[in-house]
C-alpha cells in the first residue's frame, strides 16, 4: 500500500462539507446567515436613497370615484368653462381631448354638468361624463352673467416656469410635469386639453393661469418644443371670474435649459421653414 493511501483518512462526519439535499453546516449557515442580512439591509438602504431623492409630484386628485353636479354658464371663450355662482371652471372630456365639440350645441347657456373633479392647490377642473351635459330647467336657472376680462398687469413682465396641459397636472397624471412627462403632455396639448404656466414664484390668486394667445387657450404647435423646459417669457396676468390667465407674448419665449435633441431639431426645422 503506497504512503499516499496511508496517511489519506476518510471524511469525518464533523467537516463542514455541504450537499445539498442535507442540512447545511452551521459554519456555512452562520455565514449564509450574515450575508443575506448585509444584502437585505443594503437593499433597504438603497430603496430608501431612491425614495427620497425624488421629488414630490404635489398633492393633486383626479376623483374619479364620485360623479358631481355642477349647474352655471357654459362659455368658450378664450376655453370652454363653466362659470357658477362661486367660481370659474375649465370643461374637458375624458382622455386626452378637449370638450369642445360635446359642449359646442350649449354655449352661451344655463346648463347642468356631470363628471369628475380634478384639483391642485384649490384651482379645480371638471372632466365632462360622456353623458354630461344638459340644459338647466327654467325653474332653476339662476342667473349667471358672463364674466370680463379683468388685466392685473398694465405693462407685461417678465415669467420663468414651464408649460404644462392641465388636466394632467391638475391630478390625472403623477407627475404631471417634467421630462417625465413630456410626450404625454404634448400629446394631451395637441388633443385640445388647456395650456397651463407653473411659475416659481407665484402667489395663489394667480397660481397656474391658463395661456391665452392671440386670444386663445391654445398652443401653437410650434411652441410645442418647449413644453417641460424650463423657459422665460413676457406676459401679463389677468383673472376671467375666478380663473387665472397669462397674456403670453409669442416672441418672447425662450428656453433656459437644454431642449430634448428631436425638440431642437423640431425648432430648426420650424424657423428654416
Amino acid at each position: 500500500m503506497s504512503s499516499d493511501a496511508k496517511d489519506s483518512k476518510p471524511p469525518q462526519s464533523n467537516d463542514p462539507f455541504y450537499v445539498g439535499y442535507l442540512p447545511a453546516p452551521r459554519k456555512h449557515r452562520t455565514a449564509m446567515i450574515f450575508v443575506i442580512c448585509l444584502i437585505s439591509i443594503w437593499a433597504l438602504l438603497a430603496s430608501l436613497l431612491i425614495v427620497l431623492s425624488q421629488r414630490s409630484p404635489g398633492f393633486a386628485t383626479w376623483d374619479i370615484s364620485n360623479e358631481q353636479t355642477w349647474n352655471g354658464l357654459l362659455i368658450n371663450t378664450p376655453y370652454p368653462m363653466l362659470v357658477t355662482k362661486e367660481e370659474t371652471l375649465l370643461v374637458v372630456s375624458m382622455g386626452k381631448a378637449g370638450a369642445h365639440q360635446q359642449l359646442e350645441p350649449f354655449f352661451g347657456t344655463h346648463v347642468k354638468l356631470m363628471g369628475y373633479e380634478l384639483q391642485r392647490e384649490g384651482r379645480r377642473m371638471i372632466e365632462l361624463s360622456p353623458d354630461g351635459v344638459r340644459p338647466q330647467l327654467i325653474q332653476d336657472v339662476i342667473h349667471i352673467d358672463k364674466p370680463e376680462l379683468e388685466l392685473l398687469e398694465e405693462e407685461p413682465s417678465i415669467y420663468t416656469g414651464e408649460i404644462i396641459d392641465g388636466k394632467c397636472f391638475l391630478g390625472a397624471m403623477k407627475p404631471g410635469d417634467g421630462f417625465a412627462h413630456r410626450s404625454c403632455a404634448i400629446l394631451c396639448l395637441k388633443g385640445g386639453l388647456p395650456p397651463m404656466f407653473v411659475a416659481e414664484q407665484d402667489s395663489d390668486e394667480t397660481l397656474y393661469p391658463l395661456i391665452i394667445i392671440d386670444g386663445v387657450a391654445e398652443l401653437p404647435e410650434q411652441l410645442h418644443t418647449y413644453v417641460a423646459c424650463r423657459i422665460e417669457c413676457k406676459a401679463r396676468k389677468a383673472k376671467l371670474g375666478t380663473l387665472p390667465l397669462m397674456l403670453v407674448e409669442v416672441d418672447s419665449i425662450r428656453a433656459l435649459t437644454n431642449m430634448p435633441k428631436s425638440s431642437r431639431s423640431q425648432l430648426i426645422e420650424t424657423a428654416g421653414g
